[in-house]
């Protein structure tokens, strides 16, 4: 199993830097929680608003900190197969092996062989390595999907390389085609599937919800069985931007209002938001 890695939430500074000493602690609570893994700079943690540099620099300062570079992931970024490239050989020299890695964006409705050759030029280049990579399915935000068939092709000319897939596409159908493919440990973006995908052969998940509820969710994969109320959560979470709205809880968890901070172009969930959401955690908090 793959269990639970938790889709860190970014804190940032008032003066708009990553606060990498916030950022360390959490990784400290979440591991200790039962994350089996972090993954930096995914969706939740707004990778795609913070620069290349800046991403190797807080994950190095991590490493630095004492997180085992074995128990980090690092969301991938960029429309140039030569940038991310370099993100993957610097994230290496930290000992980092892991990566969530999404197709490339801007251009719409790119070609399945022009999103394979894409994947072949990143990917042939750590034939040999380390690396291991999770293919990311989020079409909804980047604008660009992973067709199965596509999945199946980059999987058979990459099969030591290509490990796995994360779909955040929020359908099962997708989901349940995804687990007929043979040797791939398929993660669950939407925590509302997870049970059920758990009992399909899904090995865990990558999580915005753990960063608040690792060992709530760890618990659904381990017995299959739905937690009504984080479902319940998550449905008030999804009335509002989805980023910010995690920041929110993870602000009122610690009872630190910084961490609902964002950084453009995303804006901070307004006051009445908060309270909403704080009283649907304190619901699971008061009540488990």
């Amino acid at each position: 199993m793959f269990g639970v890695s938790a889709a860190l939430t970014t804190p940032f500074a008032k003066d708009g830097a990553v606060d990498c000493a916030v950022l360390n602690a959490h990784i400290d609570v979440l591991l200790s929680e039962g994350c089996s893994s972090v993954t930096f700079f995914g969706t939740t943690g707004e990778g795609a608003s913070v620069p290349a540099k800046t991403r190797l620099e807080v994950l190095k300062n991590a490493v630095d900190h004492g997180v085992d570079p074995q128990h980090c992931i690092l969301c991938l970024y960029g429309p140039a197969s030569g940038d991310v490239t370099d993100q993957i050989t610097a994230a290496m020299a930290l000992g980092v092996t892991r990566f969530l890695i999404p197709p490339p964006y801007y251009f719409s409705d790119p070609p399945a062989d022009g999103l394979f050759a894409w994947y072949a030029s990143v990917l042939s280049q750590f034939e040999g390595t380390q690396a291991a990579f999770l293919l990311y399915h989020i079409p909804q935000v980047i604008g660009v999907g992973l067709p199965i068939d596509l999945v199946r092709r980059v999987k058979a000319a990459f099969p030591k390389l290509v490990i796995g897939v994360k779909d955040s596409s929020g359908s099962f159908e997708n989901t349940r085609n995804l687990l007929d493919l043979p040797d791939l440990k398929i993660l669950i973006g939407d925590e509302r599937l997870l049970a059920a995908g758990v009992k399909l052969g899904a090995a865990g998940t990558i999580s915005g919800m753990a960063n608040l509820f690792a060992a709530e969710l760890a618990q659904v994969i381990n017995s299959g069985e739905d937690n009504p109320r984080i479902n319940h959560l998550i449905d008030t979470v999804l009335e509002f931007p989805v980023t910010p709205a995690i920041k929110a809880l993870v602000a009122h968890k610690y009872g630190v209002p910084d961490w609902s901070v964002t950084t453009p172009p995303l804006v901070s969930i307004a006051e009445n938001g908060q309270k909403v959401l704080a009283q649907g955690f304190d619901t699971i908090r008061q009540d488990p």
